[in-house]
């Protein structure tokens, strides 16, 4: 059986139009998952601003504030120079003796560093 010319032509164009045309499907169902993905990919990111926005904003309002006066810092003060006289500590570990100390009279894991330069200055 051996077909014509030209149907083996009329069968290549056929075949043609029905690929080309798998191909423009194909094409437009990739199109709108990408359209899809994109919108997706925005909505994350706006629920992520949102999401960081309200950490930031629980983390201020948790933060606990320990208010020293300056008579407690005056008594840290000398506490801390009398305690590092009794253990004969040397300077480079005053910075954390004096952090503890102030965590001690404060409970609070946060200690401002200009009272303890205050605390350990000579």
């Amino acid at each position: 059986m051996v077909e014509s010319r030209t149907d083996i032509a009329r069968a290549m164009i056929d075949a043609t139009f029905i690929s080309q045309h798998r191909s423009r499907a194909e094409i437009a169902s990739l199109r709108f998952d990408i359209d899809q993905t994109r919108r997706a990919i925005a909505a994350s990111r706006d629920l992520l601003k949102r999401l960081r926005k309200r950490k930031i904003d629980e983390a201020t309002r948790n933060v606990e504030r320990h208010h020293v006066s300056a008579f407690d810092a005056d008594i840290l003060r000398n506490v801390f120079h009398d305690l590092a006289l009794e253990m004969k500590a040397p300077e480079g570990q005053w910075r954390d003796l004096a952090q503890s100390l102030v965590y001690e009279f404060t409970g609070c894991e946060r200690v401002e560093a200009a009272l303890v330069d205050w605390i350990i200055r000579k």
